[in-house]
């Protein structure tokens, strides 16, 4: 698998999602903070086949948000050539930092 190819096509998810996410209310009121990673699966045509928590912040909200982030962000671009498979996962670290 190209690791250039993967890593250029994480970039891509990384700003599509970053389009799309938001810090949950529960989680602002509550003051909770922390990072979440989540595995997401993608079909050759960039449609998101399941987006699941890996490794949780500690939030329910956050961990919830960011599932929802991603399903909102789908479609992404298709998955280049250098990239087999018909479905591919990627694992996505997001840190969920207070607002100043």
């Amino acid at each position: 698998m190209g690791a250039s190819g993967r890593a250029s096509y994480l970039t891509a998810i990384a700003r599509r999602t970053s389009l799309f996410r938001f810090y949950p209310r529960a989680a602002l009121e509550n003051r909770e903070r922390g990072r979440v990673v989540v595995r997401i699966t993608v079909a050759r045509d960039g449609r998101v086949v399941d987006a699941r928590v890996s490794q949780s912040s500690g939030s329910r909200a956050i961990d919830a948000a960011e599932v929802e982030t991603v399903l909102k962000s789908s479609p992404f671009p298709p998955l280049p050539p250098d990239i087999p498979g018909e479905r591919v996962a990627f694992e996505v670290p997001v840190n969920y930092d207070l607002p100043n």
